[in-house]
């Protein structure tokens, strides 16, 4: 059977699977401004009450992303996709006999909301581990569905709820929900990612005959070669192997030409210096195999300990905890997404209303909104390569993305007129698109052992900071008078939290410090 490569044929399907996962999950919310009419329409109450299902939404996806990342550390990525594929259709299917908002929010935004969090944010995790040349890329394609999604689901929502009303539109949407089960069963880890599967192969000199002696006690490791008198464990050692086999082969046959003297009757004093000098070479070369074995012993030694450390998968959740949370840049990437979150998501509920208030028309406002998600999906899918051809390292590239976006709020209450801040607006969806893509590959980087768990816990301190979002925008807009100030009170966040990545090998060499 042919093993999985990294950057492969089937990796790339894997990331357009999760790109369409992505379309189906996370491009929904994009439509949630109709069903939030829709909901006062058909219910009634207060608009506080129709925004709370969508609120809850988002705090308990963030909120619970450390359970499902310890689900994901000890069951892997399929398993936990899988079930909450399920979770996620049935929480919006039981809307559609939802009595009331506040069932609607039990199941919105308890239900559905775990269920989409066991669905997106692993998956997202997996796509890094099946690329090495073209991670950043492959991230941007997973991370685009929801750009592609945010294209459909509106018009499909529109269309729902114009023909079938607020209930019907629930149903269908399940419906379409649990299409998101046929894509999760290609989501298989890696061949290379062991879960709980030790390698250990010894080499050892079993005695002076020099019979070089293997004890498998493994699985998925490479099936070792036997030979007459060496098994040749891996294939990476086959040209070191070969190298002894010869000296074997010369020990032999001097061993041979002894033993065949000897039986002729030349075990005489005429031919003792010359068997003297036999025996002296075959001791020479008894030593020489010694060292040679010992060397390939080590070398393979060297190779499993690489190999497990890389990919060995902890399947321990006190162990894997303990890692994060002792490992600094564990918050150092929590900290670079709570600052993104703070910078994106206010952005995006209060754009139409902030050019109106900067003098653009209501009805070419809207227009703001295509050009954010325009520039979001071209940045996602095209600037992957930065990072994947070298020409910047991550740290960099993040560092001068998070900058970037603190400018654009630092400096977007200076700018007028409808053009340049469409412009603006363009340059911001790029920034924010590039950004986003890291984040699963800054994991994938630092956190190798913890993956599933660490990238369920980053999302912990985004939701805690997401939720003074409603006040923030309350507070400066009704109070305040402007949204001014809190661009530059996230803007300057996101520029100091930029700056933090310059001390990143400072973070390194604290991290092995804790582990030493």
């Amino acid at each position: 059977m042919r093993e999985d490569t990294p950057d492969s044929a089937r990796a790339w399907a894997v990331a357009l699977a999760v790109c369409f996962i992505n379309a189906l999950q996370s491009g929904l919310m994009r439509a949630s401004g109709l069903l939030y009419v829709a909901l006062i329409d058909t219910y009634g109450g207060s608009r506080a009450q129709a925004s709370l299902p969508f609120s809850v939404r988002n705090i308990v996806k963030n909120l619970s992303g450390p359970f499902v990342g310890a689900l994901g550390q000890r069951l892997g990525t399929r398993k936990v996709t899988l079930v909450g594929g399920v979770f996620a259709s049935l929480g919006v299917l039981f809307c559609s006999f939802a009595p009331s908002i506040t069932w609607i929010t039990f199941l919105w935004g308890g239900m559905h909301a775990l269920g989409a969090c066991m669905v997106s944010i692993l998956s997202l995790i997996l796509v890094t581990q099946f690329f090495v040349k073209h991670r950043a890329t492959a991230s941007g394609l997973a991370f685009s569905g929801s750009c592609f999604g945010s294209l459909l689901w509106p018009l499909l929502m529109e269309c729902l709820l114009l023909n079938m009303g607020l209930t019907g539109a629930f149903l269908v949407t399940g419906g379409i929900l649990l299409n998101v089960l046929p894509a999760s069963l290609i989501l298989k880890e890696p061949s290379w990612s062991h879960r709980q599967k030790k390698v250990s192969t010894e080499v050892e000199v079993a005695n002076p005959k020099m019979n070089v002696v293997k004890k498998p006690s493994f699985k998925n490791g490479v099936a070792g070669k036997e030979s007459e008198n060496v098994f040749i464990m891996n294939f990476k050692q086959r040209h070191s192997f070969s190298k002894v086999e010869q000296k074997q082969d010369g020990v032999q046959d001097t061993r041979n030409l002894i033993h065949n003297a000897k039986m002729k009757g030349f075990d005489n004093l005429a031919f003792n210096d010359s068997m003297n000098k036999l025996k002296e070479g075959y001791a020479v070369q008894i030593e020489k195999m010694e060292e040679k074995c010992s060397t390939v012993s080590s070398s393979q030694e060297d190779t499993k300990n690489s190999s497990s450390e890389r990919h060995q998968q902890e399947t321990s959740i006190h162990k894997a905890f303990t890692t994060i949370i002792r490992d600094p840049l564990f918050y150092m990437i929590s900290l670079s997404l709570a600052a993104f979150a703070m910078v994106f998501d206010p952005f995006f509920t209060i754009i139409v209303d902030y050019m109106m208030d900067k003098g653009v028309e209501e009805g070419l406002a809207k227009y703001f909104i295509t050009a954010l998600a325009f520039g979001d999906l071209v940045g996602r899918l095209c600037f992957g390569w930065v990072t994947d051809k070298k020409l910047l390292s991550v740290p960099k590239f993040m560092m001068s993305m998070q900058i970037a976006q603190g400018a654009f709020f630092l400096t977007l209450p200076l700018v007028y007129g409808f053009y340049p801040l469409l412009a603006m607006v363009i340059a911001f969806g790029l920034i924010t698109g590039a950004c986003l893509v890291m984040f699963p590959v800054l994991v994938t980087n630092y956190l190798q052992s913890v993956q599933s768990l660490a990238m369920g816990c980053i999302s912990f301190l985004t939701g805690i900071m997401t939720m003074t979002v409603p006040p923030l925008i309350g507070y400066f807009r009704d109070q305040v008078g402007s949204y001014d100030g809190m661009l530059f009170l996230t803007g300057g966040a996101s520029v100091a939290v930029g700056f933090l990545w310059i001390f990143e090998p400072f973070m390194l060499k604290c991290r092995k410090t804790l582990k030493e």
